[in-house]
C-alpha cells in the first residue's frame, strides 16, 4: 500500500459560476459547480478537453484551474492554488442570502416524501336565485 497524503474534504454544492476556458473557439458560459475543495472541483456543464487552462469565475472572485478530467455531463478541475471553500461560496451572493453555504443536501430536504393532501372543501350545491339565474322548468 502506497502512502498518499489525505484527499482534501468536498463539499457537495450547488453553485453557478462563469467558465472562460481560454480557447479562440470558445466563449464565456455559465457552468455549476456541483462538489468543491480547496483543490478542485466537480463542474456540470459543458466540458473542454483534458489538460486545458480555465477560469472560473463568481462575483469577484476569479480561480484558475486545469481540467484534470472529462465524463458525460460532468468535468473535474484542479486549482492552480489552494481554495477558501467559504470564500467562493460566499463570493456574488445577495444581499440577505445566508452567511452560511447551501449544501445540496439542504435543497433537497423533503424532496420524495409524501405531502399530506390539503384538506378538501366543502361543496354545496348553488342557489341559482343568488346568481340571478332562472330555472327553466322542465318539460
Amino acid at each position: 500500500m502506497t502512502d498518499q497524503p489525505p484527499r482534501p474534504k468536498r463539499s457537495s454544492v450547488f453553485i453557478d459560476a462563469a467558465m472562460d476556458s481560454q480557447q479562440q473557439s470558445a466563449s464565456m458560459q455559465t457552468v455549476r459547480i456541483r462538489n468543491l475543495s480547496e483543490g478542485g472541483a466537480k463542474i456540470e456543464g459543458k466540458a473542454p478537453p483534458v489538460g486545458t487552462a480555465i477560469l472560473l469565475s463568481r462575483g469577484d472572485l476569479e480561480i484558475a484551474a486545469r481540467v484534470a478530467w472529462v465524463s458525460d455531463r460532468y468535468f473535474g478541475v484542479a486549482f492552480d492554488e489552494p481554495v477558501a471553500v467559504e470564500q467562493l461560496m460566499r463570493a456574488a451572493a445577495k444581499p440577505g442570502a445566508p452567511d452560511r453555504p447551501v449544501y445540496a443536501a439542504a435543497l433537497t430536504e423533503g424532496v420524495g416524501r409524501v405531502q399530506p393532501e390539503p384538506p378538501r372543501r366543502r361543496t354545496t350545491p348553488l342557489d341559482r336565485a343568488t346568481f340571478g339565474l332562472r330555472v327553466a322548468p322542465r318539460s
